[in-house]
């Protein structure tokens, strides 16, 4: 018997007796062969279901063979259609992703069966979309599931306008449904409610995932309340996944411990957008003076870098990509499943979720501390040390961290857990860490163009080119990647070349950077230089500066929360904006807009898209829009 809250919340659904019979053929006539669904959905469990995790397997499998029957048609009975309904859009979702996704065996199998994987993709899309109304009126844990499904698949395939209604629309039939909820006797006996909960569980947390990096990655307001939620962690032995084999309950890890960190990772990600980027930071803009919340700035910087350290201690071995990282693989090895025992498939995709772990981490570290790179502490010159990263300095201790991140992201085509990865759907994921370090690398190029440093980012951004054109022609994520950052590289020739020729009259190196000047806090006596706002430049969320420090001293530099603490407790100290990172952001700006935006230069008058962080709007344009810039505009001090 289900638990009064489960009951409860099925009562507050809206009363549907059945949905129309015209919906669900004409849904089932979107379906394939049996032979072609079968094909479908192996692929997709074993090319992407690792990564999602958003229903059980065995359950799912069961649902495949009560609707396709003993037959090559699934059954076309019109009797207890709502249940079915809501599998079958399931279903398809699984389908259009799984095409995506066939090597080229499986499209020569699909091509005999007169299925061309493109058209029916497509077909499958389209049906999806004339009846989504329909469809999630249900109002049903399987509708959640299908908006996780399509939501990320437009997500990670370069349709943002597509993914953020889609997650919302899941996310407020997940809410109706009490999804972020504990339930009420979540230790009963009862199996199946033991295994309802795991269910409502795994679909919470995969949207909560979903939303969160759609947050992060274009700025979109998140819908979620930490506050309001006390749903359960995920459960890394579940004794309903079909992921597991008897031997490694609560033994060995297992696929479910990935989707148990990344649910993880995400909650903290969700608090760095909240407690650093959120609008209720506004309020905390009112303080007593810029000082005083800049120290609460950098106090928050330093909590969440010791959350993100203690996540990355607590990984299971599996999932650490430095640990595996250095362990070579045979041909069979990257080749799939087809010539792999179930011991070494399952190896196999171990190496996946560490490779995406290991990307989400490093992006994570990058978005915690960009907020500081906004500042520097200001010495005389007698004592700067800009090689060094001194241990009281937090803003050049972030600047470190983010161009150490996007080093570490740029040394993943370096071992051959890539190739593995071109094959299934961590490619869009692994493609959109590329660019986002591209970006960052030439951005910290840029603030010093001659130095060692420079050479060494440049380097890096060789290596994620090479990157992007390996996986161009799997991933558009990719294509569009290369495409931004060769372009955004020649900006950073450019600019070397303009200091190589900056020397004065007696052969002394020049500049023409301006000068940092200070506004007095004299509630503090500490010298304070911000300008009123930002520069809104057109650059990946999770694009960030960084500066100083070489590769081989930097892999493993953290930001110590003791220190940046320490440095604003037990002394006053003067700090100023950091004008050669507001030079970068304006430098290339108008580079930006030229590569993402190209109605602006195909038609003059048309107005450039720019997205305003202290507006909330699209300037120019009335439509939503693909902005990956929006926290270099923001204003973290007011």
């Amino acid at each position: 018997m289900l638990s009064q809250h489960l009951q409860n919340t099925r009562r507050r659904q809206v009363p549907r007796s059945s949905i129309s019979i015209a919906t669900e053929q004409e849904l089932l006539m979107l379906l394939p062969d049996l032979e072609v669904a079968t094909t479908l959905v192996e692929n997709y469990f074993d090319r992407i279901h690792w990564f999602m995790l958003v229903f059980h397997q065995r359950d799912f499998r069961n649902k495949f063979q009560n609707l396709y029957g003993p037959g090559p048609r699934p059954s076309n009975e019109a009797s207890q259609t709502n249940g079915r309904v809501g599998y079958i859009a399931v279903l398809l979702a699984v389908f259009a992703t799984s095409l995506q996704y066939t090597n080229a065996e499986q499209k020569d199998l699909l091509l005999s069966h007169g299925i061309d994987t493109e058209a029916l993709k497509d077909k499958i899309l389209v049906g999806l979309k004339l009846r989504f109304l329909d469809i999630i009126s249900l109002g049903s844990l399987e509708v959640v599931q299908m908006c996780i499904l399509l939501g990320s698949y437009y997500l990670y395939h370069g349709e943002p306008e597509m993914a953020w209604p889609l997650c919302g629309s899941g996310l407020r039939i997940a809410q109706a449904l009490n999804l972020h909820r504990r339930v009420p006797n979540d230790k009963s006996d009862d199996e199946s409610l033991r295994k309802m909960i795991e269910d409502r569980k795994r679909a919470w947390w995969a949207i909560y995932e979903i939303e969160t990096f759609c947050s992060m990655l274009y700025g979109f307001p998140s819908s979620i309340s930490d506050r309001d939620c006390d749903v359960a962690p995920l459960n890394p032995y579940d004794e309903y996944s079909g992921s597991m084999s008897e031997e490694q309950y609560a033994t060995k890890p297992n696929l479910l411990f990935f989707k148990c960190a990344m649910s993880k990772l995400s909650a903290i990600v969700k608090s760095a957008l909240d407690d650093l980027y959120g609008t209720r930071c506004d309020g905390e803009r009112q303080g007593p003076s810029q000082a005083a919340r800049l120290k609460s700035l950098v106090n928050k910087v330093a909590s969440l870098n010791s959350r993100l350290l203690r996540w990355n201690d607590t990984l299971s071995p599996k999932l650490k990509y430095d640990e595996l990282a250095g362990q070579s693989l045979t041909s069979d090895q990257v080749a799939g499943r087809s010539t792999q025992s179930e011991v070494e498939f399952e190896e196999h995709l171990f190496r996946l979720q560490a490779l995406s772990l290991k990307l989400a981490y490093e992006n994570a570290r990058i978005l915690v501390h960009r907020p500081l790179l906004s500042f520097k502490m200001r010495r005389p010159p007698s004592e700067a040390r800009e090689d060094t990263p001194g241990c009281q300095d937090p803003f050049q201790l972030a600047m470190h961290t983010c161009r150490d991140a996007a080093l570490q992201i740029s040394q993943v085509g370096s071992t051959t857990y890539l190739r593995e990865a071109s094959e299934t759907y961590a490619i869009a994921f692994v493609s959109l860490h590329l660019l986002t370090a591209g970006v960052t690398l030439c951005i910290s190029i840029s603030l010093d163009p001659l130095s060692l440093k420079a050479y060494e980012s440049r380097m890096g951004i060789r290596r994620l080119m090479q990157i992007q054109a390996l996986l161009k022609d799997k991933s558009i994520v990719a294509a569009q990647g290369l495409d931004i950052t060769t372009r955004l590289m020649s900006l950073v020739m450019a600019k070397e070349v303009d200091a190589m020729f900056e020397v004065g009259p007696g052969g002394q190196p020049t500049g023409k950077r301006s000068t940092d000047y200070e506004r007095g806090d004299t509630s503090t006596g500490m010298s304070v230089e911000r300008s009123s706002e930002q520069a809104p430049a057109q650059t990946p969320v999770e694009a960030l500066a960084a500066a100083d420090g070489d590769l081989s001293e930097l892999s493993h530099i953290d930001l110590p929360s003791e220190t940046i603490t320490g440095t604003f407790d037990d002394q006053l100290v003067e700090f100023c904006e950091n004008t050669f990172m507001t030079e970068a952001v304006l430098e290339y700006e108008q580079g930006w807009i030229a590569i993402t935006n190209p109605l602006s230069v195909a038609n003059p008058n048309e107005e450039p898209v720019f997205f305003d962080n202290q507006q909330d709007t699209f300037l120019g344009g009335t439509s939503l829009g693909q902005e990956q810039g929006w926290i270099w505009g923001w204003n973290f001090l007011g």
